[in-house]
Order: structure tokens, then sequence, then C-alpha cells
């Protein structure tokens, strides 16, 4: 086709110029222009608290790891902090010559456990079985296994550290005792601060005293409470008479003419201690679970006393089902917070007996009085990593589908 004169085409009508490409402006264009995207403002308003957070969490975090893979003792500058790689855990959890972990001794245990766990995840995949309840009986299995080989295939040795294993055994027997404890007094104190009273104000001031009082004192307080020689608590029971009954149950070593040797002997310390914890936690349990409860509809009880159900029916169909989520709240925090346990065992006994309440937290202090950072840093990542297991497995617990 010849084009027309002018050089328009045949038809004379003029050829539209072509449309430039569209070009999505970038991040800094978008900003110095004063317009940036919801999801570029979203980001700018993030970053500060992001770099808090980096700088007060990831940092320590890093920090921790670099010097728990090195050699850090500061009683021998000379040495520099050589990287060694995992010998801080070795030493810890397996140990060497004759301490090394023996798989000879063990197998037999390994085998039943493997044999123990097959139908259960076999339940779990039939749907017989909740993951979450799975979870617990495979932690249960391996702790018991754990117990029947004893930690120490060789005679009069453990696998690797005594003392990290006394106090990660101590830890477990705390968060077990003073978890289950706290939600055991917690739950009927926030039922208590529940009740439409003009009074209940008085219970809810008695929930907020105990955790708003620093963690040091509390255990203070209850050492001096617990005091053999001129304590309260053997002083009352001495008026009580339950004294003489003691003394006709307990060992010998255990009590004496005044009363019970509480925080001089091993199991009346870690009865005391439980004691001095679970006084201070279950009030933190309660706060919770009392914001659980005023979140419930009462119209959900008037239909439940319509159907004809008692007190006891209501609070078992109604309240703790609707209760689960604030429960699983209060069972994490009280449970990290039992792991890291420090405060109440440092202040009352020292750790003490010996070295029957030295939790992690307290051998991790002592670790790094004695100069030895590396080792603290590798006892600390432990620490670490078994908080992150606690939560992940409350976590997978709350998020199972029923």
């Amino acid at each position: 086709m010849r084009p027309a004169p002018g050089g328009l085409p045949a038809g004379g009508a003029p050829r539209p110029p072509e449309a430039a490409p569209y070009r999505r402006p970038g991040f800094w264009q978008r900003l110095r222009s004063g317009n940036p995207s919801e999801g570029q403002l979203a980001w700018l308003l993030l970053l500060p608290a992001l770099l808090t957070l980096a700088l007060v969490m990831l940092y320590p975090v890093a920090t921790v790891l670099w010097q728990s893979l090195h050699l850090e003792r500061l009683n021998q500058p000379q040495r520099g902090t050589p990287f060694v790689g995992l010998d801080n855990f070795v030493r810890m959890l397996w140990g060497r010559g004759d301490m090394a972990w023996s798989l000879e001794r063990l197998w037999v245990w390994r085998a039943l456990l493997l044999a123990a766990l097959l139908p259960l995840w076999y339940a779990v995949r039939r749907r017989a079985l909740k993951p979450g309840l799975a979870l617990f009986w495979t932690a249960l299995l391996l702790l018991v296994a754990g117990w029947l080989m004893g930690y120490h295939p060789a005679e009069g040795t453990r696998w690797g550290d005594p003392r990290f294993w006394n106090s990660f055994s101590i830890t477990l027997l705390l968060i077990a005792v003073t978890v289950s404890g706290a939600f055991l007094v917690g739950l009927p104190l926030a039922l208590l601060a529940n009740v439409r009273h003009p009074l209940k104000w008085l219970v809810r001031l008695g929930l907020l005293l105990p955790w708003a009082m620093p963690r040091v004192f509390s255990g203070l307080a209850f050492a001096w409470l617990f005091q053999s020689d001129y304590g309260v608590v053997n002083d009352l029971l001495g008026r009580l008479g339950v004294n003489d009954l003691l003394r006709a149950v307990l060992p010998a070593q255990w009590i004496g003419e005044r009363g019970v040797f509480w925080l001089a002997r091993d199991v009346p310390a870690i009865v005391a201690v439980s004691v001095a914890i679970v006084w201070k936690t279950s009030s933190f349990v309660g706060l919770i679970l009392l914001a659980g409860l005023q979140s419930i509809d009462e119209s959900l009880y008037e239909a439940a006393r319509i159907d004809g159900a008692n007190a006891w029916q209501r609070f078992w169909r109604v309240t703790l089902p609707l209760l689960r989520p604030a429960i699983m709240v209060a069972l994490i925090f009280r449970t990290l917070t039992a792991v890291q346990t420090f405060d109440e065992p440092f202040a009352m006994t020292g750790g003490g007996p010996g070295r029957t309440l030295e939790t992690l937290g307290i051998y991790i202090y002592k670790t790094v009085n004695g100069l030895d950072i590396g080792y603290a840093a590798a006892l600390a990542v432990a620490l670490f990593f078994v908080s992150t297991l606690i939560t992940v497995f409350y976590l997978r617990w709350i998020y199972t589908d029923d």
C-alpha cells in the first residue's frame, strides 16, 4: 500500500504514538515523593521496633551462640578465644573417656523405646490419637527411658557433666511441681475473683500483691518463714502439735527439737522452695485466667441453667472449654519462667543444701562466676533450647484441631 501524501497511511488516519511501558515507582521514589504504599508504610512503621528487637534480642543471642563455640576463660586470657566447635556441648552431654556414651549398654532400652513409639504414631496416622497427645507420650517415653538408662552407662559416672544433669533434673522437677501447683491454686483464685460480690476487689488485690512483689524479696521472706529455729512455719506446726506427728513419720535427720530442717535437708528444701514459687506465681496464673473468665458470655451460663445443668456441669461443660486459650497462655508463660527458675532457690538456699536446688539458671550463674564464659554460654544455649521445645509443644497443643 502506498502511503498518502504527508506520510499518512492510505486510510488517511494518523497512527497513534506507541505508549511507553508502565514502570512501577520504586521504594525510594515513592518515599521521596511522600506517597509510600501501604506495605511500605507498614515496614517503615515497624522498622524502629525491628531494629530495637535486633539490638536487644538477636545480638545477645548471636553473641551467646558465638561464645558457646569458643573456648573463652577469663582466668586464662593468654589462650585467647580459640574456636572449639561443639566441644562445650560434648563436655556437657557426653563427656570423654570413661564418661563416654556407651551404645552397647543402651541398645535394649533404645529398641524398646522404638517399639513403643511405632504404635503410638501409627495411632496418630489413623487419627485415633491427637498429635499433641502423641508428643506428650513421646516425651514421657524418652524421659522414662532416660531414667531407666540412668544417664550413666559407665559405673559411677554420667554421660557428661554431672552438675548439668543434676541441674537439668531439678529444673524439670520444679517445672512439674510448680506449674501444676500454680494452676491448681490460681484457678480457684480466679473463680473467686470473678464472683459478683461487693468485696471482690479484695480478692483481686490479693492476686496483684504477690505478682507485683520482687521474686528475690519473696524468696527472702519465705527463707525467714521456713527457718528451722525461729521460723513462723515451725512455730505454727509446733503450736498445732503437728511436729510430734512429723517426728513419727519423717526420717530423724530431717527434723530436730524445734521442727523440720526446711532449708538444710534436700527433700524439705525442695518442698519449701516449691511452696514459695507456687505462692508467687499462682497469682499471675490467676490474673490470666480471670481475664479469660470475664470474656465468657453470661448468656451461655443462663442457657445451661435453663437446660438443668448444675454448678459442676456448668464449670465442666462451659467454663473449662471456653477457658482453654487462657489456660494455654498461662501455662506457656508459667512454664517458661519455671525453666529459668533462679531467684527463689538462690535467695532461700543458694542452690543448696549441697547442689539439691542448683537449677540450670543457678549453674549458669556459678559457671560465669568461675570465669568459664564459653561453657556458660553452652549451658545458656541448652536452656534456650529447652524453652523453645516447651513453647513449640504448647503451641502445637493449642492449634491442634479437635
